[in-house]
């Protein structure tokens, strides 16, 4: 969501006319000397004041309902698959039972070619741990 609104605000951003920009030059250099002369972190502090999201740190939230303290991830497979067997399949061959009792809402893509599904946060470190070794060992 962050990202998406990232991107409408860089449009915005494109409709900015140059010859209106020398009256932002001192606000400019107050922001840059309020984050320590980096640049990048005042052009952030910017662009997270524009979207919204610049009060507290945004929870995690599941793509496919919204649900607090769910991420959601996809897999994606070389061939097409009849049902959402297969997924789970592979999610119980890798995962441990406590991470798979958990996972909800796995979904086949409209391709049959992978499935989303949310996790629950408390498991995402060990979750991207165990499948990104499967992935680095070719499995």
């Amino acid at each position: 969501m962050i990202k998406a609104t990232s991107r409408d605000s860089i449009k915005q951003l494109e409709e900015v006319n140059d010859d209106v920009l020398h009256m932002f030059d001192a606000a400019a250099e107050e922001l840059i000397l309020v984050c320590d002369g980096d640049k990048k972190k005042a052009l952030k502090k910017a662009l997270a004041f524009m979207s919204g999201c610049h009060k507290e740190k945004l929870a995690n939230r599941s793509l496919l309902n919204g649900q607090e303290g769910c991420i959601t991830f996809q897999i994606d497979l070389n061939q097409t698959f009849n049902g959402p067997g297969l997924v789970w399949n592979i999610l119980r061959r890798y995962a441990p039972e406590t991470i798979t009792n958990e996972i909800k809402g796995l979904r086949a893509l409209a391709d049959k070619t992978g499935a989303v599904f949310d996790v629950d946060e408390k498991h995402l470190g060990q979750f991207e741990e165990i499948f990104n070794h499967a992935k680095d060992s070719g499995r």
